[in-house]
């Protein structure tokens, strides 16, 4: 069904096919996952007797995957890394490759002031400063443009040294929606910036012809219930000349047209959630009249619900049974009467298994709903498992294949149901924890700690309740040690409500050693962490100098760069370095942490500063706080940058 060819290099134009219909199959536990803007990642073991085997190299290499059904292109790019592997089948080569999106990492943008021009100019702008730093092949002609905005003006800066997919990620497509298509034509390679992708396709998903599976995915952990709207600011930052930092500008509330008050609060989500706050920003706006009309009409469309749905469906183009494919982008019309589901649903993922494709996966939907859509939603589905059970019932029917799906489909809407008042239970526990915090705060305050295995275990919940700003939680000492708490830990400290990131202790003998472990330590983390919060920061702990062939710098400037290839720009990566290491490392590209004990009494009276410019400083490492036995590592004076990046709420 899959057709993979393999090419050595920019010259190798015929290319090797590892795998088709017409072919032994030499590549193994092939899988390709596919998303909207993000760069496809395709995985795959390759054994020695393929005939590419000793010639495929890491960033040099590159792949095609077609459909052989009907010849379309499925995902092309490069492969990134080709790691040599032992296991009871012998030697083999773990290849990870990214579509060709990733080539917009390649790039970094100068730092610049963007202002009065249009978004589509903007776009071009990018993309041409990252052809003139990239080779031929990778680079991109700008093809077709469909966003704009009302005053056809884009306003923003860059910092310097941010890859150019960042840049058009966080400044264009966060802001102004959109999605990227890259397209081949004769005369090259054009990237698009166009509303939407896909189409909307004829075909159906219809649990009684072609859904296998279904998974429906709930989360209500961003809903909040009492709002608080910020208008433009009223007057500029001032700097505090006695302390180095930045004063925040006021901003308009609604105070003065809603009682004294500058919140608004929805009384149907305080009886779900509780009292939880959540704020906006209406940069442009500076009148309190026009700022309480806007958060009125955006706070009762809120959606505070996140619905998806994890599917395994057989797609009826190749049984020539549709006239269109499944494809990220495209809608289909989702029918499950169990479920109360009859809607047009988009693809926002793709898992495509290569050697097994009947197992093929996707998730569909991931939009958000209303309470009262959601509430509509469950009704509808009680409803409809109600009727069929007296339709049962009445026809005096044995149990049936119908009646066991019934029976399954009670039981994923039970499961879901517990799953759901889960989580209301744990966001009102919260709302305690929050209330105790002042509502105009807008940092985490507290104790800055990081913790491993070394701490035993935590009792999260008093950690949070003394007062915690950030937790910083080990995942990795190298490669070979894995911390035997971090799975625990970082779940409970999610669900605790703390602030935290995570880290790995640094031991690479060379910059190859180092993106292993760099990769490792993404792959651990990630796993951990699931579909729950993410890590405000992911910190490279520098504390000796392991290197045995290059030098120091060279080997964390690769740890890095692999961080920035698995999705972790620059700006999510803090070091943590000693004072005797300082010189030794590049401190330019991120944020930096360093430790100084001094008299080391657990104060920060009797502790000596760093030596060096810091963003955090680590006064000792006998501190101590309730939740935790023993010792822990304290940290204070975080940089007006580090609060801003990593402790604001």
């Amino acid at each position: 069904m899959y057709r993979v060819t393999l090419f050595k290099n920019g010259n190798d134009k015929i290319g090797t096919v590892v795998q088709a219909s017409y072919a032994d199959q030499i590549i193994v536990d092939g899988q390709l996952g596919i998303g909207i803007n993000v760069s496809d990642k395709f995985t795959f073991k390759l054994y020695p007797f393929a005939e590419i085997y000793n010639e495929i190299q890491g960033m040099v290499s590159t792949y095609r995957i077609d459909s052989e059904i009907d010849g379309h292109e499925l995902s092309r790019g490069r492969i990134l890394f080709a790691e040599e592997m032992y296991d009871d089948t012998g030697f083999y080569k773990n290849i990870t490759c990214s579509s060709e999106l990733d080539y917009l990492n390649d790039s970094k943008q100068p730092f610049q002031k963007t202002q009065n021009t249009s978004p589509a100019q903007d776009f071009r702008n990018l993309i041409g400063v990252h052809n003139q730093q990239v080779p031929s092949v990778h680079q991109f002609k700008v093809g077709k443009i469909e966003i704009t905005n009302s005053t056809d003006n884009v306003y923003h800066y860059v910092e310097p040294g941010t890859s150019t997919l960042t840049v058009i990620t966080e400044k264009l497509i966060n802001k102004w929606g959109g999605e990227l298509r890259i397209r081949h034509e004769s005369d090259g390679t054009y990237i698009d910036w166009l509303k939407e992708i896909g189409i909307h396709a004829k075909q159906q998903i219809d649990v009684n012809s072609n859904l296998q599976t279904m998974e429906q995915k709930l989360d209500p952990s961003s809903a909040y219930s009492v709002f608080y709207p910020y208008g433009a600011t009223i007057e500029q930052s001032e700097s505090n000349e006695s302390t180095g930092t930045d004063v925040a500008s006021p901003r308009l509330t609604i105070s003065s047209v809603n009682g004294g008050r500058d919140y608004i609060e929805r009384s149907d989500l305080i009886s779900q959630f509780g009292r939880i706050s959540g704020t906006k920003n209406w940069n442009d706006v500076h009148d309190a009249s026009i700022l309480k009309s806007k958060a009125d009409t955006w706070f009762n469309n809120y959606k505070p619900i996140a619905v998806g749905y994890q599917i395994a469906a057989i797609d009826l183009k190749p049984l020539g049974v549709a006239i269109d494919n499944f494809a990220v982008g495209n809608y289909h019309q989702l029918i499950n009467e169990y479920m109360g589901i009859d809607d047009e649903l988009r693809i926002v993922t793709m898992t495509l298994n290569l050697d097994n494709p009947e197992s093929d996966s996707m998730t569909i939907g991931d939009r958000e709903l209303t309470l009262s859509e959601y509430n509509i939603k469950q009704k509808k589905a009680k409803a409809q498992i109600s009727v069929l059970r007296s339709n049962l019932i009445g026809q005096n029917l044995r149990i049936t294949e119908t009646s066991k799906k019934l029976a399954e489909t009670t039981d994923q809407l039970t499961s879901l149901k517990t799953e759901y008042d889960k989580l209301i239970k744990e966001l009102q526990e919260r709302v305690q924890k929050l209330q105790e915090q002042t509502v105009g705060d807008q940092y985490y305050e507290g104790n800055i700690i990081d913790v491993s295995e070394f701490q035993g275990t935590i009792d999260w919940s008093k950690v949070v309740n003394a007062g915690l700003a950030l937790s910083v939680i080990r995942v990795q000492s190298g490669s070979s040690h894995i911390d035997n708490t971090y799975t625990a830990n970082i779940p409970n400290a999610i669900s605790s409500g703390a602030n935290y990131a995570v880290y790995a202790y640094f031991s690479a003998l060379n910059a190859a050693d180092a993106e292993i472990e760099a990769r490792d330590f993404y792959n651990r983390a990630t796993s951990a962490i699931g579909n729950r919060k993410q890590p405000r920061f992911w910190m490279i702990d520098v504390e000796a100098n392991s290197v045995t062939s290059g030098t120091l710098s060279e080997a964390v400037t690769a740890y890095m760069n692999k961080l920035n290839s698995l999705g972790i720009p620059d700006n999510k990566i803090v070091i943590y370095v000693s004072n005797a290491l300082y010189s030794s490392i590049d401190t330019s590209r991120t944020q930096i942490w360093i430790p100084s004990y001094g008299i080391n009494d657990g104060t920060v009276t009797n502790s000596r500063k760093p030596l060096y410019t810091y963003d955090l400083w680590q006064y000792t490492s006998v501190g101590r706080i309730s939740g935790i036995s023993g010792n822990v590592d304290m940290s204070t004076e975080p940089s007006a940058r580090f609060k801003d990046n990593y402790l604001k709420k």
